[in-house]
């Protein structure tokens, strides 16, 4: 009895099988994901690990630093660690070590920007700042004169009649005005 059993229960799963056979249908037709879905799966947990990176704190530097450091210091980039992450911050000579004193505000506001605990320290490295160029209008030369101030020192010399005098002059004259305006352009 036990074999007619076992014979049965093998009849019947090979009827099974070929019914579920006969019965299931085709899988279903998927179109290809967006590439938007794809590549966000790859960037998220970047995103998360590493952070979104430095060009909102770049965009809001004057905000975060305040606007001395602004003029005289700009983000660079954020490197992640295990500690947490740093961002580094550019500046020149002495600049450098003012915000390393400050660094304690910078810190706390760059949270308050980016979130809690989201930057655990400051680097400061040196480095030369390049400059925006300010106006279009072309500047004299340091150590030059405009031809107008060149103009104006000839037609006040022009009464004098020794010739040496008169170069000795304008020499003078010429290295007076470059430096004042030099010293006047600095302040």
């Amino acid at each position: 009895m036990d074999e007619e059993t076992e014979k049965l229960s093998r009849e019947d799963q090979a009827k099974l099988t070929r019914w579920l056979s006969e019965q299931r249908g085709r899988r279903q037709y998927r179109h290809a994901p967006k590439a938007s879905v794809s590549v966000a799966k790859i960037i998220k947990p970047l995103s998360s690990k590493f952070g979104a990176g430095v060009t909102p704190i770049h965009q809001n530097w004057e905000q975060i630093a305040g606007k001395r450091f602004a003029k005289i210091s700009r983000p660079v980039k954020i490197m992640g660690g295990k500690d947490g992450r740093t961002l580094v911050i550019k500046a020149p000579g002495a600049a450098a070590a003012l915000i390393m004193a400050s660094s304690g505000q910078i810190l706390d506001r760059l949270n308050s920007f980016l979130g809690y605990g989201h930057i655990a320290r400051i680097k400061v490295i040196h480095g030369a700042m390049k400059t925006a160029p300010q106006s279009a209008a072309p500047k004299p030369s340091p150590r030059g004169l405009s031809a107008t101030e060149a103009r104006e020192l000839q037609s006040s010399l022009a009464h004098i009649k020794d010739d040496a005098l008169r170069q000795a002059l304008e020499t003078l004259g010429k290295k007076t005005l470059s430096e004042t305006r030099q010293y006047s352009n600095k302040t």
